[in-house]
């Protein structure tokens, strides 16, 4: 951990920080925009250099179509809550304007 990101936690901390707060922040989502919640995870790879990067994917059924969100979310630039709120205001907003009903069988994900 650098001292950039002190305070924070480390990773699996800051991780279980964000989850708890964007899961929330997704069902309100979903509750409003009548979508349907179907997972939240958070999964840690190491970089090139070694460093730890952590990756948040929402998947949400929204509009007919089920919806795949991922963002990184470690190394931080927010504190894990306001993370979660950037998180969920940048899914709301990609589901509004990218994901349009579909006719016919095409049950494919669509990659936010």
């Amino acid at each position: 951990m650098t001292d950039d990101h002190a305070g924070w936690g480390g990773p699996q901390e800051y991780t279980d920080v964000f989850l708890r707060s964007a899961r929330q922040a997704v069902l309100d989502l979903c509750d409003r925009r009548g979508g349907e919640f179907e997972s939240l995870t958070g999964e840690a790879v190491s970089d090139a250099a070694d460093n730890v990067v952590v990756a948040a994917t929402a998947v949400v059924l929204f509009r007919g179509r089920r919806c795949v969100f991922r963002r990184g979310i470690w190394p931080p630039s927010h504190p894990a809550t306001t993370q979660a709120a950037i998180y969920a205001t940048v899914l709301e907003e990609r589901l509004l304007t990218r994901v349009h009903p579909r006719l016919g069988d095409d049950v494919s994900p669509l990659d936010l």
